[in-house]
Formats: structure tokens, C-alpha cells, sequence
């Protein structure tokens, strides 16, 4: 960034160097002619500018300028004008070497380089005339004249048409295309500092390039002149808002006097050409001094407190730019220098070169704090995710206890509600075969095959709720109908010793059913009870044990016992032969199987039936393997 401002500055050094007047040599600057006005003739300075030495000078004028003899001893002499306007005839000895008429009037005139030729010089006594026409509200006059070699004007000529020409068109061109990223970043990034840069950049390029084009007469005419005068104040004007803006203040109050100057210089210019007043000009040209000088304090106490780059780097342009137009105003419009060139078009190289500088530090630092927050961000993710995976962790872990913790309550449950009861009756069993083995005193002891026989069914159930038990633990699903089989093994011989026969009905569509281990204990829990209270309640000589599809509804499963068919009194008529309370008023092995009937999501029916009592469960829909 250093090295981009060093070569803003040694640029803005190249063209003021241009500016600046030419070492001494064989050539002679004239300064002084004869005027003749209407007939009057009388001696001028020159410059001669018409707009503030003789404001009321219209129409023609000559100017004649005695040669001096030595200055045309050269091989081959010239004479050299930096600027004269607006149209004009010159001669030598009374012979027309160059003419432009009014057809092309110029504002700005390019310098002028004559070669003399020999055949039109004297030995002694040369004069030239130059005829000037000025036009109301244009810029007409004589800059100083040089005469001397061709050789040495040459270099003058062609410093002074780089400078006119070329470090216009550099200007302009570095201007329009820094004007036009600023108005890109204000479109971008919605951000109005960009726009003020952008919209001034584009305005000097404009003024600058227009300091080099003819004029046309007419209202567009009047318009660009008005416009070309008071782009000069809007070009401070705008610059200041952005230098306002880049510094971060907040100047509400300032933009609106700002924004009110600027109208008063709209308003001022106009009048200049109207009122043809060079005056009016003058005094647009001071306020926009003046508020160039106001923004200069702002930006150096800005500097002074804060210490930042935007700051300190534009408070230097502006501390340029008020002696760089201090000097163009006071060689301008107080000495009305009409050969001077102007400093103040280099001065948008130091603004351009601060603005890229701005741009490629705020660039750099949004990267760094980019990247920082990156950084930051990553290592925030990194360190939930490790939190995150604690808790995943811990909450496995937990997750795993409470599977283990449910599982293992779940076995005792289903130990105690099926095997413990068991073991309790065959405790009992038990101690009634052992009181009837004693024999009662002084009498025959008593037969205890009936106790055993009930003593070895008991066993034979806890038997088979410790098989059911064990077959919960397994994890693989298997067919419904082979855990049917395996319960209709183990109960069958307790049925047989009841002398109830069970019938087997399985249809083939519900014969490949596959149900999960725990789903398929809750089934066969329901089974089994509802054998069970076959062989303790129903005095049934059959019992049929069906599986069946129900179609959409899914699977069917009825335990159906022919208990109703033994009739043994006309007081029950409607009701089984024997029909425990239990299954009459809903007791405890009911309400077991309801349980598991809802831990299944199906639904349980249990009552009289055509061919006597039924348990029916019905299952919703399952897959089959």
C-alpha cells in the first residue's frame, strides 16, 4: 500500500512537473505588445485574459509584437503560443501564416507551434500580429508568446501538448474506470461512500476530458458551459461525503449544508453565464477552496484522535488538494494567467490511489477476520461435537442400563407372575403330601396319589413358564406357529392327565407369521392361561387351539373349550358347567392376559361360545417371513 501511494505521488510530482516553467534557453518569452482596439492602439501585458483584464472587450483586436533580431538567426526559428482564443488570424510581416476561423472556437486551445519560414523574415525589424476574436461568455486572450529555434520550441511545444493531451486523457481514463468499480461496490455492497466516490470520479474524468472539446452554440451549449463550471464544487462536494463517510462520522447536519452549497454552485454558475458575470465564477471557485479547507480540519482532527489510515491518508490528499487549488486560484482567477495550466486535475490520482488502498486493506482485513471467525467457528463445531458425543455417549450408556434394567425386570416379572405362582402351589402341594403321609393317631395313613398327581402337574407348569422364559431371551423373530407347537409339546401331557384333548387348527396363510421374541412371549402367555383355566375351571373333554388369517384385520387366535356341552343341572342353562369367578367377574388371570393383549396392540375377548368358551385374540397385520 505504500508503494501504491509512492507512485500516486511521484505521478502527481511527473505532471506538476510539466506544469512547471521550462529551464532557460536561446528562446525569448514576449510579455508585452502593442493592442490596437478600435483604432486605439496601447501597450498590454500578456498574459492578456478578456474575461477579468477587459470584461467589456468583444469583437476583434490585434496584437503586434516587435521580433528581436537575434532570436531569428537560427537556422530555422518558430514561435510558440501555449494558449490563444478564441478565433485568430496570425502574421508575419504582414503575411497570414495560420488562421481559424469562429466555425471552430475552442474553450481550452491546444499550444500552437509555427515554424517561420526564411523567405518571410527580414534582416531587422520582424513583426507578428495576431488578430484575436473573442465571443461574449467565452474565454478569449493571448498568453505569452515565445520565439527562439524550432529545435527548442519543439520540446516546449511537445511537453506542454503531453501535458494538455495526454495527462488529460490518463486522468480522465484512470478516473472513469475507478468511478465505475466504485459505483459496482456501491451496487454490490450497498454502500453509499462508494457511490459518492463513484459518481465524482466519473464527474472529473468528464471535466477533464470536456476541458479539450469545441463548443457548439445553442441551449446545449449553454448547459455544458453551467455544468462544466460547477462540476468543479460537486466534485469537492462529493469527495467530502465520502471522506466523511470513510472516516465512520456522522454528519447529518454537514451533508445538508453540503448538499445546499452545492445547489447555491449550481445556482451561481448559471448566473455567471447568464449575467455573463466572471465574478460569479470566482466565487464558486472560493467556496469550493473553502470547503475543501473545512474538510481538511475534519479529516486532521480525525487523524489526530483516532490515528486511522482513512483518516490520516485523506487528510494529506486534502492538505494537498487546498495548496494545489489555492495555487490554481490564485494564478486563475487573481494574476488571470491565460497561459497557465491547471494542478488540481492530478490531485484525483492521490484520491484514486487512497481509494484502492482502502479497498485492499478492507479487503485484507474482512479476509483476516474471515479466516479468524473460520478458525473460531470450527474449533466452536469441533467442541460441540465433542459434547455432543459425550452426551450421544452417556446417553447410550444410559439408554443401554435402562434396556438391560427393563429386561431384567421384565424376565422377573414374567418369573414371578408365571413360574412363581407355580412354585408357591407346588410348595403348597408339598406340605399337603406330607400331612397326608402322616398317619392320623390310631388310624390308617392316607392316600396321597391324588396330592403327587397334582403335586407333578404343578412342576410340570413351572416347567414349561421356565422354558417360556428362557425362549424370551432369544433375539431372532421365528414363525408364531412353531412357538405354538413348541407351548402345545409342553402343555399337551398336563391337558392328556385333565383328559381334555386339545384339536390343532392352524391355516396355512398364518402358518409363516413371524412375530418379535418379546411380542411372541405375550402371545403364548395368553395361550397358556387360557389353557390353563381349561384344565382348572372348564371340565371340557376338548379343547381347540386355532390360528387363522382374518384378511386385512389381520391374525386370529382362539383357545375354544367344549365346557358348555356338559350340562348337569337345569339352574345354568345359559351358563357353563362350571364357570369360575375369575373369568365371570374379570380376576387376575384375565387381567393379565388384557395386559399383554394391549402390550400387543390387539384386542382380547373371552366368553361363551357356540361350541362353549372362547378366548379370542386378535393380532393387527404382520409381514410374513
Amino acid at each position: 500500500m505504500r508503494r501504491l501511494a509512492t507512485v500516486a505521488l511521484l505521478a502527481l510530482a511527473a505532471g506538476l512537473g510539466a506544469c512547471s516553467p521550462f529551464a532557460p534557453g536561446a528562446a525569448v518569452e514576449l510579455r508585452s505588445a502593442r493592442l490596437v482596439d478600435a483604432g486605439v492602439e496601447r501597450e498590454v501585458a500578456l498574459p492578456d485574459a478578456w474575461e477579468s483584464g477587459a470584461p467589456s472587450r468583444r469583437g476583434s483586436v490585434r496584437y503586434r509584437l516587435d521580433l528581436p533580431d537575434a532570436t531569428l538567426r537560427s537556422p530555422q526559428s518558430a514561435i510558440f503560443v501555449p494558449r490563444v482564443g478564441n478565433a485568430y488570424r496570425i502574421q508575419i510581416n504582414g503575411q497570414t501564416l495560420l488562421a481559424v476561423g469562429p466555425s471552430a472556437p475552442r474553450d481550452g486551445e491546444l499550444p500552437l507551434l509555427l515554424p517561420l519560414p526564411q523567405a518571410l523574415l527580414q534582416p531587422a525589424g520582424n513583426r507578428l500580429e495576431i488578430e484575436v476574436s473573442g465571443e461574449s461568455r467565452r474565454e478569449a486572450g493571448l498568453s505569452p508568446v515565445w520565439i527562439g529555434p524550432l529545435s527548442e520550441l519543439s520540446v516546449r511545444h511537445a511537453a506542454l501538448s503531453r501535458n494538455q493531451v495526454f495527462g488529460a486523457w490518463v486522468v480522465s481514463s484512470a478516473a472513469s474506470v475507478m468511478g465505475a468499480l466504485a459505483l459496482l461496490l456501491a451496487w454490490r455492497t450497498r454502500r453509499s461512500l462508494y457511490a459518492f466516490f463513484g459518481v465524482a470520479s466519473l464527474l472529473w474524468a468528464w471535466r477533464v476530458s470536456g476541458m479539450q472539446l469545441g463548443g457548439a452554440d445553442g441551449t446545449w451549449a449553454a448547459i455544458g458551459t453551467v455544468l462544466f463550471h460547477a462540476s468543479y464544487a460537486w466534485f469537492a462536494l462529493l469527495m467530502t461525503l465520502y471522506s466523511l463517510a470513510a472516516i465512520g462520522g456522522d454528519w447529518p447536519r454537514a451533508r445538508r449544508l453540503l448538499l445546499a452549497w452545492g445547489g447555491v454552485a449550481l445556482l451561481l454558475s448559471a448566473g455567471a453565464w447568464m449575467l455573463d458575470a466572471p465574478l460569479l465564477r470566482t466565487v464558486v471557485l472560493a467556496g469550493t477552496l473553502l470547503n475543501v479547507l473545512w474538510l481538511l480540519i475534519v479529516l486532521a482532527r480525525a487523524a489526530w484522535r483516532d490515528h486511522t489510515p482513512a483518516a490520516v491518508m485523506l487528510g494529506a490528499v486534502a492538505a494537498i488538494a487546498v495548496a494545489v487549488g489555492a495555487r490554481d486560484f490564485w494564478v486563475f482567477r487573481v494574476l488571470s494567467d491565460y497561459g497557465a495550466l491547471t494542478w488540481s486535475r492530478y490531485t484525483i490520482l492521490l484520491l484514486l490511489a487512497v481509494l484502492a488502498w482502502l479497498l485492499v486493506d478492507e479487503f485484507t482485513r474482512s479476509t483476516t477476520a474471515l479466516r479468524a471467525l473460520n478458525t473460531d467457528l470450527q474449533e466452536r463445531v469441533a467442541q460441540k461435537e465433542r459434547e455432543l458425543q459425550g452426551v450421544f455417549d452417556g446417553k447410550r450408556e444410559h439408554e443401554r442400563e435402562q434396556a438391560v434394567l427393563a429386561e431384567r425386570d421384565r424376565i422377573l416379572r414374567e418369573m414371578h407372575d408365571g413360574l412363581g405362582g407355580r412354585l408357591v402351589a407346588a410348595m403348597a402341594l408339598t406340605s399337603q403330601v406330607e400331612r397326608q403321609s402322616l398317619p392320623p393317631p390310631g388310624g390308617a395313613p392316607r392316600s396321597v396319589d391324588e396330592p403327587l398327581r397334582d403335586l407333578k402337574l404343578t412342576l410340570d407348569d413351572c416347567l414349561v413358564e421356565l422354558r417360556l422364559a428362557l425362549d424370551s431371551l432369544e433375539t431372532d423373530q421365528r414363525p408364531l406357529i412353531e412357538a405354538l407347537a413348541e407351548l402345545r409339546f409342553r402343555v399337551e401331557p398336563s391337558l392328556r392327565a385333565a383328559g381334555v384333548r386339545l384339536v390343532w387348527q392352524v391355516d396355512d396363510a398364518a402358518s409363516e407369521v413371524e412375530l418379535p421374541a418379546a411380542e411372541t412371549l405375550h402371545v403364548l402367555r395368553i395361550v397358556r392361561e387360557a389353557l390353563t383355566n381349561v384344565i382348572k375351571h372348564a371340565q371340557a373333554t376338548v379343547v381347540w387351539l386355532k390360528l387363522e388369517s382374518a384378511g386385512e384385520q389381520g391374525l386370529l387366535l382362539s383357545v375354544v373349550d367344549n365346557g358348555l356341552q356338559q350340562r348337569t343341572s337345569d339352574e345354568q342353562e345359559t351358563m357353563p358347567l362350571f364357570v369360575p369367578p375369575t373369568l365371570v367377574h374379570g380376576g387376575r388371570g384375565l387381567a393379565n392376559m388384557q395386559r399383554r393383549a394391549a402390550a400387543l396392540s390387539a384386542r382380547l375377548e373371552s366368553g361363551p361360545h357356540a361350541e362353549g368358551w372362547a378366548v379370542t385374540l386378535q393380532l393387527a397385520a404382520r409381514s410374513a417371513a
